[in-house]
């Protein structure tokens, strides 16, 4: 059952998302065209311009559209008229949410990547491959001709990684968190919900940046070495990562907290 719901999920939030599955990878092949041609006239180039400004913005308003019809899609699919019949099915709150998330992540992998895949087709050329690859063995002799780096650069690399995910998951909990909130009251549950997500955010980003400060004031920027760097960077990185998984998990428990107890259907 649980499969179905997340199908059912998905296809809610995929079929809304089609539009941009066609106009980004259209923009993608216009702007590769242009670029193929170097045009003399004026009148010519502002269109090429254009058409490469266009295809940025394009870019940018997939992955505004993607976080709001997946917010819709949760708030519709939990907290309004939907939510009768959702709360319903044989699954319990954990699954219902998970669900959620499951389609949310989902469908942001599917957003990035093809964003990813127009910007190779409007911009990648073969020509500059024999660049790249001249670049990176710079890049990896000089990581490998300093031992510290060496040995400190994979775990800051594997840090930024997890640190980013986790980030982008606390992203997602605060604002299910926040409408959550805001939809525990009988009335103005949009505006509240709004309120709500601005507010946790501010909160959070406070809480972050007073604790960054104190733990940039414990080091002395005159005596830092290249091993004193490596070890603040992946101490901060490890610090944010903890951070950002405990703001997953308590905003994760108190949606569930606010789906058993304060559910507030329209």
């Amino acid at each position: 059952m649980f499969l179905k719901v997340f199908k059912y999920d998905f296809k809610a939030i995929f079929f809304k998302f089609i539009p941009m599955l066609i106009i980004l990878p259209v923009l993608a092949v216009l702007v590769r065209l242009f670029n193929l041609v170097s045009f003399q006239n004026v009148f010519l180039s502002l269109i090429m311009g254009l058409v490469n400004g266009v295809f940025v913005l394009g870019c940018i308003v997939a992955i505004i559209y993607n976080i709001v019809i997946c917010i819709m899609r949760y708030v519709k699919s939990l907290f309004r008229d939907q939510g009768y019949l959702t709360h319903t099915l044989p699954l319990n709150k954990h699954q219902l949410l998970l669900s959620q998330i499951l389609a949310d992540v989902l469908m942001s992998l599917i957003t990035f990547l093809l964003i990813f895949l127009c910007l190779i087709i409007a911009y990648f050329s073969p020509f500059i491959i024999p660049d790249l690859i001249e670049m990176f063995n710079q890049i990896y002799e000089t990581i490998i001709s300093e031992e510290e780096v060496a040995k400190n650069l994979p775990i800051t690399l594997v840090l930024t990684f997890f640190t980013c995910i986790a980030s982008s998951l606390m992203g997602l909990f605060v604002i299910y968190l926040g409408v959550a909130i805001g939809h525990a009251f009988a009335k103005n549950k949009g505006i509240l919900s709004v309120v709500f997500c601005i507010g946790l955010n501010y909160a959070i980003n406070f809480v972050f940046g007073f604790m960054n400060i104190i733990f940039a004031m414990s080091y002395d920027p005159a005596v830092v070495d290249i091993s004193t760097s490596f070890y603040i960077i992946n101490m901060f990185l490890s610090i944010t990562l903890i951070e950002s998984i405990v703001i997953c998990i308590g905003g994760y428990f108190a949606v569930i907290y606010i789906m058993k107890h304060k559910l507030n259907l329209e």
